[in-house]
């Protein structure tokens, strides 16, 4: 055992021989802490590379956690993690699959981003990798994982019907069952698209393209999207005339989808970027609008829009902001639900260290009960940067964490007591 920062790690050495996975070597684990209304735990890489922005997207399904590394022009990883008693371990590290150019990491424009974007949907691990290769453009693509046995191997790389370099492909996606959606935000001018592709066959096979009904360059439709049933929710941070944010509603029609409505902040201003996240739950729909102000003096604090969605109807439920909202907390950055818990991220907070505020459902009302930051946060962490939610446990990202004073970033499970 070794005491890192007063705190006890345990250093853990595991290693896999598969097709696009490494060993993910000395993954150093502190034990899990109980804070009031949560029990905390914190997990980094062995590997203190400076910068390596680790926590920039983070995932949890059942047992499994990923957690995306790679900062702005990186070629990037993923690391996997599986639930042991209270605690996580090593599972395994993803690797991009594809040739790696001699230029990079020094051009920017020929890096992968892989670790961008993940999700999980039980043995299947699906990352983005918004500026990956697709013949010689640069349009980003789609990698998958899935787990034989004790290994994981690479199966497959999904890529844009009509790829065109610099589209994004990939820098949004949500799964569920055999449907797969990707966005590309900067697709057509930057008016954006997103793709639906069902798995038939061992394949994933391109079923639609979904677009605005009323699109505009700049709009970054596809900025967020999310998945619940027969409901594809896709945020558009730069839509609407004022450039305040909207997202769309698309629903199952037989073999296509069809957008049933579009929905817009009566209270929007310019550059809310209101849709740069979304989530569903059941009938409960949250959007983040990071740079709503809560006034002239308070700009950027962010917000939360609460919706439930009942047919056709989507009504807006209530807005949430911080009960000690400051300028440029950019509240809203992520959104997750968690059962009967909804929760924000405000990455920016109190010196960029970051918090989550807690929302819980209690006589109807949407009410804040908690503020999390991390046990070992310091300003520029960017605590919760990245979510995700699965049951009562919740997955953030603080990707410029202190790693060995680095910057590696770190990331933090955090199940939250009934």
């Amino acid at each position: 055992m070794t005491l890192i920062k007063n705190r006890l790690f345990i250093g853990i050495l595991i290693s896999f021989f598969a097709i696009g996975v490494v060993s993910a070597e000395t993954q150093i684990i502190p034990a899990s802490m109980e804070q009031g209304p949560f029990t905390e735990f914190r997990l980094t890489t062995g590997d203190a590379v400076a910068n390596a922005q680790y926590g920039r997207s983070v995932a949890i399904d059942g047992d499994l956690v990923a957690v995306g590394m790679g900062g702005d022009g990186a070629i990037g990883s993923v690391f996997l993690y599986k639930r042991q008693g209270m605690g996580y371990v090593p599972e395994a590290e993803l690797v991009y699959p594809d040739v790696i150019p001699d230029t990079c990491p020094g051009d920017f424009g020929n890096c992968s981003e892989f670790g961008r974007t993940v999700a999980i949907q039980g043995n299947t691990v699906f990352v983005g990798a918004r500026f990956a290769p697709v013949g010689n453009l640069k349009a980003g693509a789609v990698y998958v994982f899935r787990k034989h046995g004790d290994l994981w191997q690479y199966e497959d790389k999904i890529v844009s019907p009509d790829p065109e370099t610099g589209d994004n492909f990939g820098r949004a996606l949500a799964v569920q069952g055999s449907l797969l959606v990707v966005t590309a935000r900067k697709s057509s001018l930057e008016e954006g698209s997103a793709y639906v592709f069902v798995y038939k066959g061992g394949s994933w096979i391109p079923q639609a393209t979904l677009e605005a009904s009323d699109p505009t360059p700049g709009a970054y439709f596809g900025q967020s999207v999310d998945i619940q049933g027969d409901v594809i929710a896709i945020g558009a941070r730069n839509a609407n005339s004022n450039s305040a944010g909207g997202f769309y509603l698309f629903r199952k029609s037989g073999d296509g989808w069809m957008e049933i409505t579009k929905i817009t902040p009566s209270d929007g201003q310019i550059d809310d970027q209101y849709g740069f996240a979304i989530v569903i739950s059941g009938d409960t729909i949250v959007v983040g609008s990071r740079r709503s102000d809560l006034s002239a003096l308070k700009t950027n604090t962010g917000a939360a829009y609460v919706y439930s969605l009942k047919g056709e109807s989507v009504d807006l439920v209530t807005k949430l902001t911080a009960s000690d909202a400051s300028k440029g907390d950019e509240f809203g950055q992520s959104v997750a639900i968690a059962g009967e818990v909804i929760a924000v991220g405000a990455w920016k907070d109190d010196n960029k260290q970051g918090s989550l505020y807690l929302f819980r459902l209690t006589g109807g009302q949407w009410i804040e009960t908690d503020k999390i930051k991390a046990s070992d946060g310091t300003a520029g962490d960017e605590f919760g940067y990245s979510l995700s939610a699965f049951g009562n446990r919740i997955v953030t990202g603080a990707h410029t964490a202190d790693f060995i004073s680095m910057d590696g970033g770190a990331a933090y499970v955090l199940t939250l007591k009934p």
